[in-house]
């Protein structure tokens, strides 16, 4: 069990074939993205931003804490050891989270969820068997390993680091995206400077593009759901405590 979390961290941070594994705990392999039976995905606008002025970036922001969301994403990285293109899903009904992923590891895929619950943080993975789940340690988040999600939380739970200019709007999935180049205001903002983001009018991440030491990142939006249900936050298996 250890052996193959450890495997599932290592791809999260260093690269292979990532992506997610949709709604279902125990969906199949597959090294081609695939959208999500949500919602009928919708190719984004290739067309310029729009030049219109929009809302300030933290008041959209406080939005995104309680969005109602499930969306799932095409991800691309390229630079040293870091290149990879596949998809990931976050479910989010606050104050419950769910991010699911699947990567390809040493000829074996590894489908792995992070479950944020109101009793603690989970992780469940399967690699060719059973899924099983683990209760995650008290300190330190599994999705720092994953920088599309670590840096939209830090810009989503602490905007007074970031600054933030409107660009315009566009269509990513069906949805109006409001676009911002964000930067940091301050060398402590987690290792992002600066990128490109969209958001709905309701605080639902639509696109991140952003530069790191080692090569850049964009994630953009396929498919789009504003209804959760609750099953979709039960633990595929019961957790087991890491020793």
């Amino acid at each position: 069990m250890a052996a193959a979390l450890a495997a599932a961290l290592l791809v999260m941070s260093c690269g292979g074939n990532a992506g997610t594994s949709g709604a279902g705990a125990s969906a199949g392999a597959s090294s081609a993205p695939t959208a999500a039976a949500t919602s009928a995905p919708t190719k984004a606008a290739t067309s310029a931003p729009s030049a219109a002025s929009g809302p300030a970036l933290a008041s959209l922001l406080s939005s995104a804490k309680l969005a109602e969301y499930k969306v799932t994403y095409k991800i691309t990285a390229t630079g040293s050891g870091a290149s990879f293109s596949g998809e990931q899903s976050w479910y989010f009904k606050p104050p419950r989270s769910r991010f699911d992923f699947r990567m390809d590891f040493g000829g074996a895929t590894t489908t792995m969820m992070i479950f944020g619950l109101t009793d603690g943080t989970y992780m469940c993975f399967a690699t060719g068997g059973p899924t099983q789940c683990l209760t995650a340690p008290a300190t330190g988040s599994p999705l720092d390993q994953n920088l599309a999600a670590s840096f939209q939380s830090q810009i989503v739970n602490d905007p007074g680091k970031w600054g933030g200019t409107f660009t315009g709007s566009r269509t990513i999935a069906g949805q109006n995206g409001l676009c911002y180049d964000v930067k940091a205001v301050s060398a402590a903002a987690g290792g992002l400077t600066e990128g490109s983001f969209c958001w709905s009018d309701k605080g639902i991440p639509l696109l991140s593009s952003f530069k790191t030491a080692d090569g850049a990142w964009t994630m953009e939006a396929t498919s789009v759901s504003t209804s959760v249900p609750d099953s979709d936050f039960t633990l595929p298996a019961t957790p087991a405590k890491l020793p």
